[in-house]
């Protein structure tokens, strides 16, 4: 029978077969003794577990996460190595030797208006020119009156302990003339050619050039001019009876 039954099912058909029976059985067993109320007894039957399947496809990935939190910073490194020295520079061309600045005169024209000087060197050409000339200045002191040029003083009569009736006052010019003055040339004030000749006041005198001028005031007295050098001269008062008096400044133009 045994054999029939492998031959029809198998191997794995009769091993099924034959756990069947044994369900049933041992089903009926614990069936007759719970319904007698007597001890507890139960029976079970394990089936072999079959062979394992294939594994399935990879199923489709899942959706990311929520970010972690930030993890703390690490420690600090240890300083790289030093890097090598960079290569050197090719050297430059050589310089221009023998040659210093060459410094010629320019004249006036095209590169400078007053004149100067062209300065030639290996950096290129360079001018320095002189600036525009200056007004004519005044001379200091000299040994003579230049024409034109005026000088001036003031002139009062001495005070002698006894009254004259008639007095000289020097003029002294400080800078000699270069020629003695004409007689006409020397006038005071109250005269009929003063004022041409003289334009100034007392208390800025002034002459025309050739003239000497005394400007001031009498009291009782009459002016009159001397002897006129060209170092200077004399003034001759001649005061009336009583209260008199005289003074003033004048003026000398070469």
């Amino acid at each position: 029978m045994f054999s029939t039954l492998r031959n029809r099912f198998g191997i794995p058909g009769v091993i099924s077969v034959i756990a069947l029976v044994f369900a049933m059985f041992g089903g009926a067993y614990a069936a007759s003794n719970n319904s007698s109320g007597g001890g507890k007894a139960t029976a079970s039957a394990k089936a072999k577990q079959g062979p394992r399947g294939k594994t399935g496809k990879t199923g489709p990935a899942g959706p990311a996460g929520p970010a972690g939190p930030a993890g703390p910073a690490g420690a600090k490194g240890d300083a790289g190595a030093a890097g090598s020295n960079g290569t050197n520079g090719s050297p430059g061309s050589p310089g221009v030797a023998g040659q210093g600045v060459k410094s010629e005169i320019e004249p006036p024209g095209i590169h400078c208006e007053n004149g100067g000087f062209k300065l030639t060197s290996a950096s290129g050409t360079q001018y320095v020119c002189n600036g525009a000339p200056g007004e004519n200045g005044q001379t200091g002191f000299t040994e003579r009156l230049p024409v034109g040029s005026t000088e001036t003083g003031s002139w009062f009569p001495p005070l002698p302990g006894q009254r004259l009736v008639r007095q000289i006052v020097n003029v002294s010019f400080p800078i000699p003339l270069a020629a003695g003055l004409a007689e006409d040339h020397t006038l005071v004030q109250g005269e009929p050619n003063f004022a041409t000749h003289c334009p100034g006041s007392s208390s800025s005198p002034s002459a025309e050039s050739g003239y000497f001028c005394a400007y001031g005031f009498t009291v009782n007295a009459t002016v009159g001019t001397g002897t006129l050098g060209t170092a200077g001269g004399e003034l001759e008062i001649e005061l009336g009876e009583g209260f008199a008096a005289a003074g003033g400044t004048w003026a000398v133009t070469g």
